[in-house]
């Protein structure tokens, strides 16, 4: 199964076509086929210690100063990646010569761990019985070494260090590893008026509203109704919970209130006529159906009126619907849930009284 990703680019073709071959060096393709005439470049990536792989196929069209980059691979995550990639070496080139910096220190840690590897098998062969002469130590030859670097002017050197402006490593088909320059004038900061979408990876003109490739809002403006129909939603629940938190409140008065208001007058005072009533089942109403729906939903209607507030005070939300009930909300849901407290500690006044 194959995946096939398009992105548009409001850059000429040769940048696309430059950017995606580093992209594909980045990730540690295998380079097959590379022409920028008819702008086809085929690549391999190795998975799972050399055993799988996987052809990517990229397909660049021009048309004047925009091209458009056709990407099939058999591994989406991977094509996301290589999007990605593209897009920011599109956008900025700063970070194919950042990227070229870290391959060339990759390498040269490797190169490094295969020295000193090589040299405790030399030390250990050297302690074996019969292998102290100096023909018995391995050393590697360039003409067997994979990872030798073949600049695009220059012959073969496996000990080149790192230059000032390392250019980016292309492994061919033959295994051998191809510096290639990067070119300051194709690659240069196009952050000014390019920026990457962060939901499809393509680079879009800056102050676009939305994404050309796959319709995500960009800017504030562009999610501005969705976002004041939000804040109006928020202040109408944070009322609703606040409401709805008070008449919760009116349980325990039901249970514990009402019955005494009820009853025939007695010379004993409310207290101890409230300590008197107090039984198991009218606590346990009381508490279940009163006092603690009564809190969570004046919590709730506390936080939804911050909702509001945070997008009634967004620069994409010039209107201010929403806002008295939002306040109106937030007050009854702190005073649903003082009603509780204080519900909990006339209970407990009542149970020390009796």
């Amino acid at each position: 199964m194959s995946y096939t990703e398009t992105r548009p680019y409001p850059v000429p073709a040769t940048v696309v076509m430059r950017s995606t071959l580093f992209a594909l060096a980045n990730v540690g393709a295998k380079l097959q086929t590379y022409n920028e005439e008819t702008g086809v470049i085929v690549a391999t990536l190795t998975r799972k210690m050399g055993l799988q792989k996987q052809d990517v196929i990229a397909r660049v069209r021009g048309f004047e100063d925009t091209a458009q980059l056709e990407l099939q691979t058999a591994d989406a995550a991977k094509a996301q990646e290589i999007l990605r990639l593209v897009s920011e070496y599109v956008a900025d080139g700063a970070k194919i010569q950042a990227n070229a910096s870290m391959q060339w220190i990759d390498r040269q840690r490797q190169r490094e761990s295969r020295a000193k590897r090589q040299r405790l098998v030399n030390k250990a062969r050297n302690l074996l019985p019969g292998g102290g002469g100096t023909g018995t130590a391995v050393t590697p030859t360039t003409d067997s070494n994979p990872d030798a670097i073949i600049p695009a002017d220059a012959p073969p050197d496996p000990q080149q260090p790192i230059p000032d402006n390392p250019g980016v490593l292309v492994k061919n088909q033959q295994d051998k590893v191809i510096e290639l320059k990067v070119d300051p004038q194709v690659f240069t900061d196009r952050t000014a008026y390019l920026t990457i979408c962060q939901g499809c990876s393509a680079a879009v003109l800056q102050g676009s509203a939305y994404c050309s490739n796959c319709g995500l809002p960009l800017t504030l403006q562009a999610v501005q109704p969705e976002m004041r129909s939000s804040a109006q939603k928020t202040a109408r629940s944070s009322l609703t919970y606040g409401l709805v938190a008070l008449a919760f409140n009116i349980v325990p008065a039901l249970f514990l209130i009402l019955p005494l208001a009820l009853a025939s007058e007695t010379a004993d005072s409310f207290l101890a006529n409230f300590s008197a009533s107090l039984t198991p089942l009218k606590l346990a109403i009381s508490l279940v159906l009163g006092v603690l729906p009564g809190v969570a939903l004046g919590w709730r209607a506390i936080a939804q009126a911050q909702r509001a507030s945070w997008f009634r005070n967004l620069s994409a939300v010039t209107e201010n619907d929403g806002g008295m009930k939002a306040a109106v909300g937030n007050a009854l849901g702190w005073l649903a849930i003082y009603i509780g407290l204080a519900w909990v500690v006339l209970v407990v006044i009542g149970l020390l009284y009796g």
